[in-house]
């Protein structure tokens, strides 16, 4: 089953925002103003999160602001780090057979679902099935799981048909498996294994509950009373759907806002860097640019061809110029982090002879190249309009085409005869830091994220052995044989740029790399003395 995933693009941005106004407490002014003190946090979304907020369907990018706050798995990646590391969550502990096959995890107790029931051993099973069961894209990560058994109401115990060295990354994944309420799933089951209830309601363990959902209008949360966690310090979350930046952005600098995440353009983030009266902050995640090159065409069937015109593009100078403030060069093949140091390292070379000596013994009915971007992503359509100029100096007839999110994650995979040459995108990711889970979605040819079907045998079976056993040098090897093939090469690594008021505290502590565009809303607060 191909399993496809709408993330980073269009749908992927949102802004955050403390209530004013129309919320009541609040006050509007200009930036460094007084903190509301209502208890409300506004956070404006960029267009609609495009899929129910059910955390068995939603694949998206924006989105995760509401699914990572109303619920959780088993264990998550820990917040406020620059590196990927698994930590507690609805297990505080877990041991792994040597042959990765048989996880044991230890409950924490004291946790109740939003509609009251206890939460025990006996949730996992069903959460898990449901998954299976409703077979959307992130169904893959139970796919493999032979029994989840219960000793008692505090221990599970998760057996898999195949040894999986991935698997402690899928459960901690922002796309990852969430228990859910057995009472939910059992009372409103319905025809639909409860999707119809789940996209106005939710059934999670998470600090916050869906109190709202209005497709294309707004979204809202309210703190879950008991929480283990503790009580936030803001006690509703409203979710307004924009449909553009710049009034976030003129919101932001009229005082209106506390925050922007992920929203702002590259051409805007110099005058915040520059901005005294912001915070401006680039907080590390494992998004990356990468560049999509179409084998199904015949300019770029071949190996070297693609090989040739990755390394014909001045990636650096493009970085420099678009997204100086939140990207650098790639230094590996995988995600930033996915593989220790030193095992994934390459090196991005800049050379336009090797594609300009394969233009020149093309006919000229074959030199056309069609570059796409999301038609949403302002960074990408310049990074795609520089590409373009780059590669016509150097005889090739370059057209940039626009396309919508539907087409990338719909069409694209489905008929990439007819997708663009080439496909920029600055800011993607994979489902978790994991090197299997990395190469999976951008090589595999069932892949998520592998838009225009460029594969290589040789990778998908050295990822299939490492996923098996978890050897780094595997991986690595995976790694070559990918560059060698370059089908869809990483030209950089991407942070969360993120702008706030000076009063918002706690947001660097609140963000995971692993969960882009979105914050740990409980754990923010309002500092002293602003």
């Amino acid at each position: 089953m191909k399993r496809s995933r709408a993330a980073g693009l269009a749908a992927g941005t949102l802004a955050l925002t403390l209530a004013v106004g129309a919320c009541g407490g609040g006050a509007a002014g200009t930036a460094g103003s007084a903190a509301p003190t209502d208890g409300v946090l506004r956070v404006g979304l960029l267009n609609d999160i495009g899929q129910p907020p059910d955390p068995d369907v939603y694949y998206a990018g924006n989105g995760l602001a509401l699914t990572t706050n109303m619920y959780e798995g088993l264990v998550r990646y820990e917040p406020g780090t620059e590196e990927s590391v698994i930590g507690p969550s609805l297990a505080t502990e877990w041991e792994v057979s040597d042959d990765n096959t048989t996880f044991t995890f230890t409950l924490r107790e004291g946790v109740t679902f939003h509609d009251g029931t206890p939460f025990t051993s006996a949730a996992v099973e069903p959460s898990f099935d449901r998954r299976a069961a409703v077979a959307a894209g992130p169904a893959y990560m139970v796919d493999g799981v032979a029994s989840v058994e219960t000793p008692d109401d505090t221990h599970v115990v998760i057996t898999l048909d195949e040894p999986n060295s991935a698997f402690l990354d899928y459960l901690a994944s922002p796309y990852g498996p969430r228990v859910i309420s057995p009472t939910v799933l059992s009372e409103q089951a319905g025809d639909d294994h409860a999707q119809t209830y789940l996209a106005t309601h939710s059934a999670g363990t998470g600090p916050y509950q869906l109190s709202a959902a209005r497709v294309g209008e707004r979204y809202e949360m309210t703190a879950h009373d008991g929480y283990w966690g503790g009580e936030p310090t803001f006690t509703t979350v409203e979710l307004p759907v924009y449909t553009d930046t710049s009034a976030m952005q003129l919101a932001l600098d009229n005082g209106d806002l506390s925050a922007i995440i992920g929203a702002v353009p590259s051409a805007s983030q110099e005058r915040y860097m520059a901005d005294d009266s912001l915070q401006a902050l680039s907080l590390p995640s494992f998004q990356v640019g990468v560049l999509y090159m179409n084998p199904n065409r015949p300019l770029l069937a071949d190996a070297a061809a693609r090989r040739a015109t990755f390394q014909a593009v001045d990636w650096a100078t493009i970085i420099d110029q678009v997204v100086t403030h939140k990207a650098e060069l790639a230094t590996g093949t995988y995600s930033r982090g996915a593989i220790p140091d030193g095992a994934d390292a390459r090196e991005i070379t800049y050379d336009t002879a090797p594609l300009e000596e394969y233009v020149a013994g093309l006919p000229a009915a074959q030199r056309s190249v069609v570059i796409g971007h999301n038609g949403g992503s302002a960074d990408d359509q310049q990074i795609a309009t520089i590409v373009a100029a780059q590669l016509q100096e150097l005889g090739l007839d370059t057209t940039v085409s626009a396309y919508q999110t539907s087409q990338v994650f719909g069409t694209f995979a489905s008929d990439p005869q007819d997708a663009p040459d080439l496909y920029v995108a600055s800011g993607t990711w994979p489902d978790s830091s994991n090197a299997y889970m990395y190469g999976h979605v951008f090589w595999d040819q069932d892949g998520g994220l592998n838009h225009l079907q460029c594969s290589d045998q040789e990778t998908s079976d050295l990822l299939a052995e490492a996923l098996r056993t978890g050897d780094t040098d595997t991986y690595a090897a995976a790694g070559r044989a990918i560059t060698e093939a370059a089908c869809t090469p990483a030209w950089s690594y991407v942070n969360d740029f993120v702008v706030t008021q000076p009063w918002l505290g706690g947001v660097a502590e609140s963000h995971s790399i692993a969960e882009p565009y979105t914050l740990d809303f409980n754990t923010l607060t309002i500092q002293d003395g602003r």
